[in-house]
């Protein structure tokens, strides 16, 4: 007989994570994005554009008409914006600066909200 109590699986519906350990896991989410995404994409973007004159202006002619690729391109870098983000206040708490609950809870509200302030922005400054 089985005397231990503990979940066969983890529904992640069902479990009410902390903010803190949200922003943890998707730093780590988007430290993978930046890795496989974004940075393949900022070489690329950085070949094209230096490569001649007359590649930079096809690729600010392509962007400009192309609007969704812009956008997934500015998304990519808003990403690398939070993963920058998150792990200033990730590396802060590796100092021992608020690192009790209530302290994490704000810092990482705090990020949060930084970057959707900042990302909201860019993307109004872009798109308007």
């Amino acid at each position: 007989m089985n005397t231990d109590h503990r979940p066969v699986y983890i529904d992640l519906r069902k479990i009410n994570l902390p903010v803190s350990a949200l922003i943890s896991i998707t730093h780590r989410l988007s430290g993978m994005y930046v890795f496989f995404i974004t940075l393949p994409l900022m070489l690329a973007l950085i070949f094209f554009s230096t490569e001649s004159e007359d590649s930079f202006n096809n690729l600010s002619l392509f962007l400009k008409d192309y609007k969704f690729i812009l956008g997934l391109i500015v998304l990519s870098f808003c990403i690398l914006w939070y993963h920058i983000l998150s792990g200033v206040r990730h590396l802060i708490m590796d100092a021992h600066i608020g690192e009790s609950l209530i302290a994490s809870k704000y810092s990482a509200i705090f990020t949060i909200s930084l970057w959707i302030i900042t990302t909201s922005f860019v993307f109004w400054r872009i798109f308007s």
